[in-house]
């Protein structure tokens, strides 16, 4: 926790333990209630506990640790509290809280805003106190009623402080470009709240920034908003007031400034001092200047305009120039971090009157992208394209009013990344005359050193005219190949035929290595799969909306999705009709899950119906049924009707209904032994191939075995691998298929390898569906992933091997090797390490040579001498397991299958099983 927070919350504290301290006795509590205690003795009880819990909190905040101070002065307070209530239980307990309060007022913050005495108010285990004043000046607000609240209930302590129709002057402290647009009348009016508990210092529960509506005084200024957030300082918190103005002169000069204002310094002393409002410390207030001014200029036929801002370690800026049948816009990023420099840069030219293609067809503009030291974030753009992410980066139509959302994309989606390089080109195509009435923007984004290639496209066709259109259809696309996966995603959105408006995403991903799966979904997946790949977790369903200004209200919702191991597809149909006060409503849905291994299916149909009158529910309808099987069939559902107040609301539960016994057992497959297959699958020369050690420089490849020659071709510095795909080692296997294993229970493993003598080897992985090998539950199937990589084969260093050993033979072939010659005249330009290792003056006379300057040695293609020849062990994906009754996590477990085991074993079942990848 920050120091401003935990210092308010301990002061708080404080003065509530010293509240505890003075009524700590029997004697003190019947003089505050007026009388006798009615139970002297539980009164005394009471205070006992109080007041060990008031030491405890005590304790606590020496240390400090504000939490326990919170919880037990809570305890405290709660054991007082009752302690007055058994006294006189006829007494309010609120007024019995004002009266401790009326003789030792808090100091600091109340005496500071000039707040009146305190309401309190008491709920069951909850204590509330509020100051409050009107008119109150704070630092450059005008406050019309602000209010301090002090809350302590069994979640914890919060204290809020609320400014109810704040004016806030825009210009104190600043001069320029914002004193000229706003002049002495630019004050706005908003309102806000801080809190502080124990999650720190928070705006409206959130660290900002956030964005407060307001109004503004100004006559020729527009305000699109004010701007809160929260910076810690080593010595305090910072809160920042800004905001973003617009200004239009006469409709030649339109300017925008964002970001002026100014920032309220807290530090712990000031607010807990009491003798002098924090804010008059000449330290606190400190003016903002503005981050990001705008400027357009619109002259006869020429117009352009500009926008420059700050961003972390750079800076930021878009300019538009329209001139004749051109219009030119550019916009991107700068930045210098660590000594390097990098960019971000979209440049786009848009022709007003579209070049002639052909056929209709029109180029209206042409653009790229370029980037140095940056990346693209694949997994932002795939997210925003239904967001208008693609908007930012395809020839957006005012780039200066629009910048700073365009510069905020362009920092998301291409993140600053040392090395990186991003090149794409961009066009936009038309069809039609003399306007456009389909558009195609495309673009392709090449990005390294992860390499990746994104096209991005966005589609509009708007009938019978973009400005006017009664038709008008949007699709965004987005293609990745590289990272591991291919992905094509689609999504429609903002589209309308007439007063039906209709929306989906379909998406196809193919994933390699760790977790590989093919998954494909026209609408999203079923509600409860909880497989649900990233890259198409937030597709949207295929539907219509039909919503006419007659009444009628029809929606039509479906989905259908296909992984390696389920099938979904399901679907709602909800429909309303209106008629003055009066409304029917219904609504009918289906979610169907099948699995194939083992075969099982889940189907869950609903349906409800009400009928409303001024927006109350008059009769209403509801209806659940679900299926699952096979063998046996199980039927349960629910119903109940809503009848008016005060009349009950029946309902009807039954089920699960059984029907049929399954299919007669079969006799069971024979068991089969995994070690023979395992052999047989390694004794096949395919099984067999040579591999690179990791990390490794290969300084020339030996040429392949002639024709016909049998045997695998290992360089001395190369590998040996053997892999097989028919069992995983080292996983506990408890079935193949429909078959059990035997011995049950089994583990495969290669103890040693052999070749004349023991050589080192280590495991390599392989890609097996572990569902196949593991006799798991309906709910652990639909968890479990559908593919993992378990040791599937051995990389075996053959350096130690006896010479001689049957299993290796060596062949030679001849080669012609060559070299260049370079000459360097500047002594520092001579390579610093030689491909060859010499001593004496051969080194000095080699060095200086034409051969001590060739790529091939000034590259140093070969790796070093290794003391000691080791084998990587690749790393696998690991899981994490949390035992459900103590919380305690047991840590070291590699893939999801032997966590699970785990998770199985333990005594207390477990409350989390949860996927992590290693890195």
């Amino acid at each position: 926790m920050h120091e401003v927070p935990e210092k308010l919350l301990s002061a708080a504290l404080q003065y509530a333990l010293a509240r505890v301290r003075e009524h700590a006795t029997v004697a003190q509590i019947e003089a505050l209630v007026g009388g006798a205690a009615r139970d002297a003795v539980a009164v005394k009880t009471h205070l006992d506990q109080a007041a060990v819990h008031a030491q405890n909190a005590a304790a606590a905040l020496a240390v400090p640790d504000v939490v326990t101070g919170i919880r037990e002065a809570r305890s405290a307070v709660e054991l007082v509290l009752q302690a007055i209530q058994t006294a006189d239980p006829d007494a309010a307990p609120g007024t019995l809280v004002e009266r401790i309060l009326d003789d030792v007022q808090p100091g600091a913050l109340v005496r500071q805003l000039g707040l009146h005495d305190p309401t309190a108010k008491v709920t069951g285990s909850r204590v509330e106190l509020t100051w409050s004043a009107n008119d109150v000046d704070v630092a450059i607000l005008q406050i019309g009623e602000l209010s301090l609240t002090l809350a302590l209930d069994p979640a914890g302590l919060s204290m809020t402080l609320a400014a109810e129709r704040a004016k806030l002057d825009l210009g104190e402290g600043t001069s320029g470009l914002v004193q000229l647009l706003i002049g002495a009348a630019g004050s706005a009016e908003t309102s806000v709240s801080f809190t502080v508990d124990a999650a720190g210092l928070t705006v409206a529960g959130s660290a900002g920034p956030l964005t407060l509506p307001g109004r503004l005084a100004a006559q020729v200024v527009d305000l699109d908003g004010i701007e809160l957030s929260l910076a810690p300082r080593d010595d305090g918190i910072r809160i920042e007031i800004r905001s973003r103005l617009a200004a239009d002169v006469g409709g030649v000069i339109t300017a925008r400034v964002d970001g002026a204002g100014l920032a309220l310094v807290l530090r712990p002393a000031a607010l807990l001092r009491g003798d002098v409002a924090f804010w008059r410390d000449s330290a606190a207030l400190v003016p903002l200047p503005p981050h990001g001014i705008g400027l357009a200029l619109e002259v006869g036929p020429a117009s352009g305009g500009g926008y420059l801002g700050t961003v972390p370690g750079g800076f930021g800026g878009a300019l538009e120039l329209s001139l004749g049948p051109v219009k030119v816009s550019g916009y991107g990023l700068f930045f210098s971090e660590g000594g390097a420099v990098g960019f971000v840069a979209v440049v786009s030219v848009r022709f007003v009157v579209p070049i002639e293609l052909g056929f209709l067809f029109t180029l209206n503009a042409v653009g790229g992208v370029v980037g140095l030291n940056v990346n693209v974030d694949t997994a932002r753009l795939a997210a925003g394209i239904k967001d208008g992410v693609l908007d930012a980066l395809f020839f957006p139509d005012d780039v200066v009013r629009a910048a700073p959302t365009i510069l905020k994309t362009l920092a998301n989606v291409f993140p600053r990344h040392p090395g990186g390089f991003v090149l794409g080109p961009m066009v936009q195509l038309g069809w039609g005359r003399p306007i456009s009435l389909a558009t195609l923007d495309v673009g392709v984004i090449v990005a390294v050193p992860d390499p990746v290639v994104v096209i991005i496209g966005r589609a509009r066709c708007a009938l019978p005219h973009p400005d006017a259109a009664i038709i008008d259809l949007r699709a965004a696309v987005l293609v990745q190949v590289g990272r591991g996966i291919i992905l094509l995603r689609a999504e429609l959105y903002q589209s309308r035929i007439a007063f039906l408006s209709v929306s989906g995403g379909i998406g196809l991903l193919l994933r390699f290595g760790d977790d590989a799966t093919v998954v494909f979904s026209a609408g999203g997946f079923h509600p409860t799969y909880a497989h649900k790949p990233a890259e198409l977790a937030d597709l949207s369903r295929i539907g219509a909306e039909l919503s006419p200004p007659i009444g009628l209200q029809l929606r039509l919702q479906g989905y259908v999705a296909i992984t390696p191991n389920t099938l979904q597809f399901g679907g709602s149909i909800e429909i309303g009709l209106s008629i003055g006060v009066a409304a029917v409503r219904g609504r009918a849905s289906l979610d169907t899950i099948i699995q194939f291994d083992p075969f099982h299916f889940t189907a869950s149909i609903s349906a409800s119906a009400h009928v409303e009158a001024f927006g109350i529910s008059l009769l209403g309808v509801k209806l659940a049924l679900e299926l699952s099987g096979p063998g046996p069939i199980r039927i349960s559902g629910a119903g109940k009707i809503s009848l008016p107040w005060p009349l009950p609301d029946p309902s009807l539960d039954f089920g699960p209904i059984e029907i049929g016994d399954g299919p007669p057992p079969g006799p069971p497959p024979p068991a089969i032994s995994p070690l023979p297959l395992v052999a047989a699958e390694l004794r096949k020369p395919e099984a067999w191939r040579r591999i690179d050690r990791a990390a490794q420089r290969v300084p020339v490849r030996l040429a392949p075995l002639p024709e016909g020659a049998a045997g695998v071709l290992v360089e001395p510095w190369g590998l040996l691998a053997a892999t097989q795909r028919a069992f995983p080692f080292e996983m506990t296997l408890e079935r193949v298929g429909s078959a059990q294993v035997a011995p049950a229970g089994c583990r495969l493993r290669i103890a040693k390898v052999v070749i004349g003598s023991t050589v080192d080897h280590s495991p390599l992985p392989e890609s097996f569906p572990i569902g196949q090998f593991l006799a798991l539950t309906k709910d652990e199937q639909l968890r479990a992933p559908e593919f993992e990589d378990r040791a599937g084969g051995i990389a075996i260093d053959p350096a130690d091997a006896v010479a001689g050993g049957a299993e290796l033979r060596a062949h030679a072939t001849e080669a012609t090797l060559s070299y260049e010659d370079s000459w360097a005249d500047d002594p520092s330009r001579w390579p610093a390490r030689s491909l060859l290792k010499f001593v004496g003056w051969e080194a000095s006379v080699l060095g200086a040579g034409p051969a001590g300057a060739t790529a091939l040695r000034t590259g140093d293609r070969y790796a070093p001498v290794e003391d000691v020849r080791r084998i990587e062990v690749v790393a696998a994906s690991a899981s994490r397991v949390t035992d459900i009754d103590s919380g305690a996590e047991v840590a070291g477990i590699q893939p999801w299958s032997d966590a699970l085991q785990v998770a199985r074993r333990s005594a207390g079942g477990f409350g989390a099983l949860t996927k992590v990848v290693a890195p």
